[in-house]
């Protein structure tokens, strides 16, 4: 593990030195870099395995080209050697001499006191540079630099080994023991389809459905992620990676040219919005929704009986809520950003960066108001109690996640994660920041569906902060082995909660739709899909051709095979990620249910004779109310 991220490190600094040289005018060029490392590469030159250092050095000498050992002799110092090297040169050593294999090479080493691979042939790259030069080797400094970091390397790995210990103790003891019923059950098949809405939330209004969905805006690209404010837990200590993620808001993530770290302020749509639709069973399409006083909607929720827009209407955010009898437009409190619509009972809340504001008739009251940044929420905010809820949907080191965060109003100004407070919980369970789906019952408890598949948790955060568990991997019993191996469960992977009036929780996944009740868990509906979860395809590619048509020139896209399936044994596999966060039943006892990913929203409503039929909600033309 040290082997590999030592290179990856290496190699991340690398080019990070020779990205900042060039923005600065240093002689660090980017198109002389792989030059560099070539006239270094000494892979095809390794012969057998030297037996000492000193061999080392000479095989390096007579491998190496004199050209490359000439820019070594005009290297001044043996930390450029080491930075602008040890990637080519000391990769190749690494595995063309065995290090990681106990070669006798890397048996010598560990004589001289070196513990790690990566450690071994830093050794002897800088070594070289300190022969080539006259210089000290310092071996026995190196050594003990090594020896050091593995003890604390070993220390860490016991200590992560205990708190995986007492954290799958804890997943176990959690465990609620629910009866799992899942009888002979009527089954419906889903026609998977590629493209649709990215459903974020539905609700029942107006005899069908209304839902919004996630769009990604034009975000800038940056070269680093640039992060924004962190967030400290309530006692305002850091915590350790991976429980100190920032909370990314108002800033551009991803490649960007100038590596500035300047923040700018967004326009309402650049990170992501989520306008609403309306599915209408009437003709069985969604239908974006439009309305006359907001020209371009980028938020939306549903509040009482009332639909709320916010947008941008003459270059001015606005909101307008739209009901049964009359229609209303009232001014922001804020007129410098747009606020996340969310929802408080049957009213309204908007939510800016730093502020929190709930609209009471036509007056908004502040609920909070801090210097911490708030998350941006892909699900309208909520409030429940004291607490409001956001999911948040930041990209985190290329790496979207969906973090459950909540803030409690009048006992804290730091908003909790749900991958800080579930504790022990942390180190034994799955990806606790990738929240699918989540709901709060009447009577205050929170309930959260955890990262997909196998790793998938359904779990209960009691009024009182104790956590319990429901699912797990499937699974309403704990499975020993998980997750190193993966154990038949019985299929219950949870991946959408919704609380019902009575108390009951209705769920769905790609297996079926539940319902939980008291301490039974019962399968209602069993679902199968029309693609398999892994399928064999040829691998194509879109190419431009052009052909004459009369005296024209006409160009086409054409799709062309660029390997088989089957070709040379290998697989072309298309996943299939079809995942409901979203489930809603309507009044004619029919399911609505909506995927987080491009598969679309999906009606599942049962026939004359009893039979389930599954319709994707195809995109209809746009509405306006």
């Amino acid at each position: 593990m040290r082997i590999s991220s030592s290179v990856f490190v290496c190699f991340v600094v690398a080019v990070v030195l020779v990205q900042a040289g060039q923005a600065q005018g240093g002689k660090i060029k980017m198109h002389n870099w792989p030059q560099r490392l070539e006239e270094l590469k000494v892979k095809d030159k390794i012969g057998e395995v030297p037996a000492t250092l000193a061999e080392a050095h000479a095989e390096l000498e007579r491998m190496l080209s004199p050209e490359g050992l000439a820019k070594i002799d005009a290297m001044t110092s043996e930390r450029q050697m080491h930075k602008e090297h040890f990637f080519g040169l000391g990769g190749d050593l690494l595995t063309g001499w065995k290090l990681e294999g106990g070669s006798v090479l890397a048996q010598h080493m560990e004589e001289l006191g070196f513990a790690y691979a990566s450690d071994m042939a830093y050794a002897i790259v800088d070594t070289f540079w300190c022969k080539r030069h006259g210089q000290d080797y310092r071996l026995g400094e190196r050594a003990t630099e090594s020896r050091r970091q593995w003890e604390t390397d070993e220390k860490a790995q016991e200590e992560y080994d205990k708190r995986v210990r007492e954290g799958r103790a804890a997943l176990r003891s959690g465990m609620m023991g629910l009866h799992f019923e899942a009888q002979d059950v009527p089954t419906a098949s889903i026609p998977i389809r590629e493209h649709g809405v990215r459903a974020r939330s539905l609700c029942r209004l107006r005899d069908g459905v209304f839902l919004t969905a996630y769009r990604q805006g034009s975000m800038r690209r940056a070269k680093v992620p640039i992060p924004r404010r962190n967030v400290a837990p309530n006692d305002g200590l850091r915590l350790a990676w991976p429980y100190d993620h920032p909370i990314y808001r108002g800033y551009g993530i991803g490649w960007r040219e100038d590596f500035s770290t300047k923040p700018r302020k967004m326009k309402a749509e650049e990170e992501f919005y989520t306008p609403a639709y309306y599915f209408d069973p009437a003709d069985r399409q969604i239908h974006r929704i439009d309305v006359p006083e907001v020209n371009e909607v980028y938020r939306a929720v549903v509040a009482g009986e009332r639909a709320w827009f916010g947008g941008v209407t003459d270059g001015k955010y606005v909101v307008a809520g739209v009901g049964a009898e009359n229609r209303i437009t009232v001014p922001l409190p804020q007129s410098d950003e747009m606020p996340d619509l969310g929802r408080d009972g049957a009213s309204l809340l908007g939510v800016y960066a730093k502020t929190i504001y709930r609209l009471e008739g036509r007056t908004w009251t502040v609920l909070h108001s801090g210097d911490i940044l708030l998350p941006r929420s892909g699900l309208p905010p909520l409030r429940y109690g004291d607490k409001v809820f956001f999911l948040d949907e930041a990209y985190m080191l290329g790496r979207q996640t969906d973090r459950l965060w909540w803030l409690t109003i009048g006992e804290s100004l730091y908003p909790r994660a749900l991958d800080q407070d579930v504790g022990v919980l942390a180190a034994g369970g799955p990806e606790w920041d990738e929240v699918n789906s989540y709901c709060v019952t009447s009577e205050g408890d929170l309930w959260a569906c955890v990262n997909e598949w196998y790793s998938n948790c359904l779990l209960r955060r009691a009024q009182d902060g104790d956590y319990s568990i429901a699912t797990l991997a499937g699974s309403v019993r704990f499975m020993e082995g998980w997750p190193e191996t993966r154990i038949e469960s019985e299929g219950a992977y949870i991946s959408a909660v919704t609380a019902l009036p009575d108390g009951t929780l209705l769920l769905a996944s790609r297996t079926g739709i539940y319902r939980l009740q008291g301490d039974t868990l019962k399968l209602e509906l069993r679902f199968t899909l029309d693609k398999p979860l892994e399928e064999l395809r040829d691998k194509t590619v879109s190419r431009v051709v052009w052909r004459r048509e009369g005296d024209k020139m006409v160009k086409e896209n054409v799709e062309v095979v660029v390997q088989k399936a089957s070709e040379r044994g290998r697989k072309v596999v298309d996943h299939v990620t079809w995942n409901p966060n979203t489930v809603l039943q309507l009044a004619d006892g029919s399911y609505f249910l909506g995927t987080d990913t491009w598969e679309g929203a999906y009606w599942i409503r049962p026939d004359d004779d009893d039979q389930w039929t599954c319709l994707p909600a195809a995109e209809g033309d746009p509405v306006v109310w």
